[in-house]
């Protein structure tokens, strides 16, 4: 209901009769005041408090949420570097690891071929010590055989001389022989000259 029909419905006499009393005004503005004054003593306070309390935590939750935030970044970096540190050293450890394998296998190729060299020179030292033991044996056994053959050559050329002289001295003998029965045959000249002859053979 608006004001104008609250008037409206108010008797002639009295036009104001529906509004409050001015003392009524007075003490409800002392009851408000009164009020105010006590929230704004007591009550007021303790809301302010409470908010900056409220405030101040919330700040605080966001200030250790940030610093949490800025802790797990720090934490993510370090986790990162310690991680492509870790890489690195992997690399490393591969590298280096790798490069043993070349050296291994490069000292094993090399020791290989020096005990293949080893085994190629002790196998020509003793090539050329049974070479060399051939050599003297054949050479041992070809001045036996030289000496042999030179001895039985001599033995046959001394053999062949003594049955000359003896064929020679049969001869002069049936010589001597013949001459005795020819009666004196020795003092013709012609065996006196085959009597030289036979000297001189």
């Amino acid at each position: 209901m608006s004001a104008i029909e609250v008037l409206a419905e108010q008797p002639a006499g009295e036009p104001y009769a529906a509004f409050p009393h001015v003392a009524e005004i007075i003490v409800g503005l002392i009851a408000f005041s009164l009020l105010v004054y006590v929230i704004g003593k007591f009550a007021w306070p303790n809301v302010v408090t409470s908010h900056e309390d409220t405030k101040k935590q919330i700040e605080g939750g966001i200030a250790k949420a940030e610093a949490m935030e800025a802790d797990a970044k720090a934490e993510l970096a370090r986790s990162r570097d310690r991680l492509a540190r870790v890489d690195d050293e992997t690399a490393r450890i591969r590298d280096d690891a790798r490069a043993d394998a070349e050296r291994i296998g490069q000292d094993m190729d090399t020791r290989a071929q020096e005990e293949a060299e080893r085994v190629r020179a002790q196998g020509r030292q003793s090539l050329e010590a049974s070479r060399s033991r051939a050599i003297a044996e054949l050479r041992a056994q070809t001045g036996r055989e030289s000496v042999e053959l030179s001895r039985r050559i001599v033995s046959s050329a001394l053999s062949d001389d003594a049955s000359k002289g003896q064929s020679v001295d049969r001869f002069l003998d049936e010589l001597e022989a013949m001459g005795g029965s020819a009666g004196g045959a020795s003092a013709d000249p012609d065996a006196s000259v085959i009597s030289g002859n036979g000297g001189q053979a």
